[in-house]
């Protein structure tokens, strides 16, 4: 008798999980790319395109050279420290997070984070903006460990934080847990689990960047490792709780996607590829109905060794990547640019037929022939853009530090229309002359 009374109750606590999540409100549009940006009164801002020239040049150009500041991360003394992120403040600082402890899924994992100060240039101390006892405290159960932070802001301007937690078993047990702040980081609400499978809210990661519907409720690309791997997007109220969730990728061989808008309706989807077998490729996927259904479509010729990878669009629509562009290994990390063709005047076409080719425009790391080191590792890439068009990179550096770089837009977009006449020069150049040379 006891037996049918736990089947009842388990069959209906799964009912009511179920109900939770699949109560969905109407569906959504995207918000175009360069009105993701929110002011300090919680209004969408456009970010101003940074004067970028199309016409053709009919005089060579000066050279431009593309320089990043390059800084580290506060040391905080842990053996290991991975997965950063970072967001742009209020003030035109930037806030970082990271985890740092004596090794990955360590009980002693923090999150750490610390705030870049625009007018200094330089990044100040680290603070741990959860331990694993706090969040044991703030979700009422056991937390075993602590993983991948990931920031995002709300249609009101609030911060919001979204990390990964595991109360048993490996990453393939996590749930997503998310606290939020008011005073940009300063302090923090109590954590809240977000509830996002009926089947015991289990094997649910976050890692990407997520971004605005017109509604003003949140998409959060995740993904799922528990027996398959396989990318989802999460759409979440303005306080973070779950509207509905949808799959944009099937299988075991795809991960921690991130998405490209290209307008209202469309969207493209990149995943760090989990293969078994077969091309060691970055997968990809499209939407044309603003996310409710993910097609896939045909690798992007670029080698992915099971790696993450991170993306953002600029004002003028250019693209960039950063990724480890080989099949094995982790020790080369490059930036990569992809460009609007000028002629396109259907966003309904696959982002294949939209963009240009992807072009490495800045080798970051490469210790290929490093035979001291061969585990050398940068890694864990992920971007992040200003509406003044400054653009910032934050990476895992040997699991020992967090690196980060930093582009003014003034230097940047003279550097990618320099690079982008040089493409259309080759282009436009008929094959006699191509030939020729």
């Amino acid at each position: 008798m006891i037996r049918v009374f736990a089947f009842i109750f388990l069959v209906v606590a799964l009912g009511m999980a179920y109900l939770q999540i699949n109560d969905h409100p109407a569906w959504a549009d995207f918000v175009g790319p360069i009105n993701q940006s929110v002011n300090p009164d919680g209004q969408q801002t456009s970010i101003d395109p940074p004067g970028v020239v199309t016409k053709k040049l009919t005089t060579k150009p000066t050279s431009v050279k593309l320089q990043g500041q390059v800084d580290w991360l506060p040391d905080t003394g842990r053996p290991s420290v991975h997965a950063a992120s970072l967001i742009p403040l209020k003030d035109g600082n930037w806030r970082a997070f990271w985890f740092a402890g004596s090794r990955e899924g360590a009980a002693d994992v923090v999150i750490q984070s610390a705030v870049w100060d625009a007018n200094a240039k330089q990044w100040g101390q680290s603070t741990v903006a959860l331990d694993r006892e706090g969040a044991q405290q703030g979700l009422g159960r056991y937390i075993a460990k602590l993983g991948n932070p990931v920031p995002i802001r709300n249609i009101n301007g609030q911060l919001q934080l979204y990390f990964v937690a595991v109360s048993i078993g490996g990453w393939a047990g996590s749930s997503i847990s998310m606290m939020y702040s008011d005073d940009e980081g300063l302090s923090w609400s109590r954590p809240q689990r977000l509830v996002t499978s009926p089947l015991l809210n289990l094997s649910t990661l976050v890692k990407g960047s997520g971004f605005l519907f017109s509604d003003g409720s949140m998409g959060f690309p995740v993904y799922h490792e528990w027996i398959g791997k396989y990318g989802e997007l999460l759409r979440l109220d303005p306080s973070g709780h779950v509207l509905d969730k949808r799959r944009m990728s099937s299988g075991r061989g795809t991960l921690q996607p991130i998405v490209f808008v290209d307008d209202a309706k469309h969207a493209s989807a990149y995943f760090r590829q989990a293969r078994s077998s077969g091309a060691k490729q970055i997968a990809v996927s499209h939407t044309a109905d603003a996310g409710r259904l993910w097609e896939t479509a045909p690798d992007l010729p670029i080698p992915n060794p099971n790696a993450a990878i991170t993306g953002i669009e600029l004002a003028d629509r250019t693209r960039f990547m950063v990724f480890n562009d080989l099949e094995h290994g982790r020790h080369r990390l490059v930036l990569a640019a992809s460009w609007p063709k000028s002629n396109n005047e259907n966003s309904s076409q696959t982002a294949k037929e939209n963009y240009s080719p992807w072009k490495t425009i800045q080798v970051l790391e490469d210790e290929t022939a490093s035979q001291s080191n061969p585990k050398e590792e940068f890694s864990y890439p992920y971007m992040s853009m200003n509406k003044q068009g400054q653009v910032f990179l934050v990476y895992t550096w040997n699991r020992k530090r967090i690196k980060s770089i930093t582009w003014e837009p003034n230097n940047l977009v003279a550097y990618l229309h320099q690079v982008h006449q040089e493409i259309v020069s080759v282009t436009d150049t008929p094959t006699e002359m191509k030939e020729a040379k």
